[in-house]
């Protein structure tokens, strides 16, 4: 299945994705970064558009993009101030959970049902954060008191919350792949510059806000974001792309992440850490059988 291969291949981009964003927000001050991250997926895509590439859209298509563009805003802003305070090995398999809500959403929202498999991915997926929560008391304090880690899961469900309007979007809608890639990565630099530009108004008087530093690393999150997104779009808007199991193939990026933690960040190593990321994966697999 063609679908399926385009999810690994975004899984694959993401992984890198997740470890240049985190160097690129370390210590440094959030929502300037997402916007220079949307700049730079604008731009790339920018000559695609000149080119007469990119579908023209409705008022009301554009309406639904903007949407999209205001939860992964949102999203962003929950998940990035966790993972410039989080370490990746943690952050990354929190975000993981996706695949978890997106199947709650279909139980609640489209009246789905989660096969036996299904539950079992679920049962390992708690047990895994059960046990992740023990092993990051040492770096984090309380697991499920710690203001970023509560972050870190909302704006996973926010994504998952985007997931599923993307399959309404790409399949109910049929809105071309590569038009809601570029018209949202614009709505997104719109929304985001409107909020740096509130933001520094409000802190115009606090010396203690955090200052932001360009650095080319920021760049290389867009260049990365762009091609993962480009797989995903793909993969989706495939007809008989299933959200549910892509969303759990694209989120085995996980392991990039979790490595990349552990070598470019030399994060705390620790049992109960990979056995946590070993139930987490275990669930993944649980998740994609149909």
């Amino acid at each position: 299945m063609l679908w399926v291969t385009l999810a690994l291949g975004s899984a694959l981009f993401l992984g890198f994705y997740d470890i240049a964003k985190k160097k690129a927000l370390t210590g440094n001050a959030v929502l300037p970064v997402l916007f220079f991250v949307s700049i730079t997926c604008t731009a790339l895509l920018l000559p695609l558009f000149f080119l007469g590439k990119i579908p023209s859209l409705s008022l009301s298509e554009h309406g639904m993009l903007l949407i999209k563009a205001a939860i992964v805003t949102s999203s962003w802003i929950f998940t990035f101030n966790a993972v410039s305070r989080l370490p990746l090995s943690l952050s990354a398999p929190i975000r993981a959970s996706a695949p978890l809500f997106t199947i709650s959403m279909a139980v609640t929202l489209m009246g789905e049902r989660p096969s036996k498999v299904e539950w079992i991915g679920i049962g390992f997926s708690l047990a895994s954060y059960l046990i992740m929560s023990f092993a990051s008391r040492k770096e984090t304090g309380h697991f499920f008191t710690n203001i970023w880690i509560i972050s870190m899961f909302f704006g996973t469900f926010l994504g998952s919350c985007s997931g599923v309007y993307d399959k309404f979007l790409l399949q109910r809608q049929s809105i071309d792949p590569l038009a809601i890639q570029f018209y949202f990565n614009i709505y997104m630099a719109c929304l985001q510059g409107s909020g740096i530009l509130i933001l520094r108004f409000l802190q115009r008087n606090n010396p203690n806000r955090k200052r932001f530093e360009f650095r080319w690393i920021i760049l290389a999150v867009g260049v990365l974001l762009v091609i993962a997104d480009r797989f995903y779009f793909l993969a989706v808007h495939e007809p008989d792309a299933l959200i549910s199991v892509v969303t759990v193939i694209r989120r085995s990026n996980v392991l990039i992440s979790f490595a990349g933690g552990l070598i470019f960040f030399k994060e705390r190593r620790s049992k109960l850490k990979f056995l946590a990321m070993a139930g987490i994966l275990t669930g993944l697999f649980f998740f994609g059988l149909k």
